[in-house]
């Protein structure tokens, strides 16, 4: 009897020793409404991570003003706000480009036009924006100031012979510098007869966006043009009417041409060899 109890005592603990280690139990009793069923397992709360803001990319570029003066405008637009002016021979890094302007500043953007500008790499030597900051000018060497206006913050009016003419010139001012797109009617780009519709419907009158042989067509016909007239060409680009300008004064037009939207000085030979003639709304 002695011996089968020992047997028995020695079966059970070579029993334990069988049982792998892996395997435990918990002391924990079930519900009574479970079925007897493990415990669900918990769920680990995961929190979700932060976006990071975006940094803004540098383009390790500098922007030169060419010019005596021009517009810093509030936004890549050249309808925004003007709301200081560069002034020749400063230099300012470029962050963003876009529409034709650069971001010198948060918010303060500029033409990137090379008749106004160059752009060259590595950093400015130094930078002066009115009532942006005060550090001093950069004494770097710049191209001479185009005799043209440019996309200036305060141009020289024009002669004008009334308030709807003078407004014409003006608000095709504001859009020199606007790059060109074929069809384009809006600051963001435009082609001849397109340019000519925005600042005719942004300056008192009402015009339909048309060709530049109906322009032609519905224009009165005038020998000694004003500014704020309109001047026609022929056989550019196509046969018959197909470019035009706005006269501004001094010999000198305003258009939309290959460049993007620019002065141009009528005496030129190509505009001479394709005048047309002046025409007024």
């Amino acid at each position: 009897m002695l011996k089968k109890a020992n047997r028995t005592v020695m079966n059970m603990g070579l029993a334990a020793l069988l049982v792998p280690a892996a395997l435990t139990f918990s002391t924990t009793s079930a519900s009574a409404n479970d079925g007897g069923a493990a415990p669900a397992p918990v769920q680990e709360k995961v929190t979700p991570s932060v976006p990071q803001q975006q940094a803004t990319t540098t383009t390790n570029q500098k922007v030169i003003v060419n010019v005596s003066a021009l517009n810093i405008r509030q936004g890549a637009s050249f309808s925004s706000p003007v709301v200081g002016t560069a002034t020749q021979g400063q230099e300012f890094a470029i962050l963003k480009e876009a529409n034709g302007l650069v971001e010198i500043a948060p918010n303060k953007w500029i033409s990137k036009s090379s008749s106004y500008v160059t752009i060259a790499s590595g950093k400015p030597s130094a930078s002066q924006v009115k009532g942006v900051s005060t550090s001093t000018p950069s004494t770097s060497t710049a191209s001479a100031s185009p005799s043209a206006a440019q996309e200036t913050s305060t141009p020289a009016p024009a002669p004008t012979t009334s308030t709807a003419s003078g407004s014409t010139v003006n608000v095709a001012r504001s859009l020199v510098g606007s790059p060109y797109q074929w069809a384009g009617n809006t600051p963001s780009g435009f082609d001849c007869s397109g340019f000519i519709a925005y600042v005719f419907n942004h300056s008192g009158h009402s015009i339909s966006r048309t060709s530049v042989a109906n322009y032609w067509n519905m224009a009165t016909k005038i020998s000694s043009p004003q500014p704020g007239d309109l001047v026609f060409f022929q056989n550019t680009y196509t046969s018959g009417p197909s470019h035009m300008g706005i006269y501004i004064g001094n010999g000198q037009m305003i258009h939309a041409g290959s460049h993007g939207v620019a002065v141009a000085d009528l005496d030129v030979s190509y505009y001479q060899d394709h005048f047309l003639g002046y025409g007024r709304f």
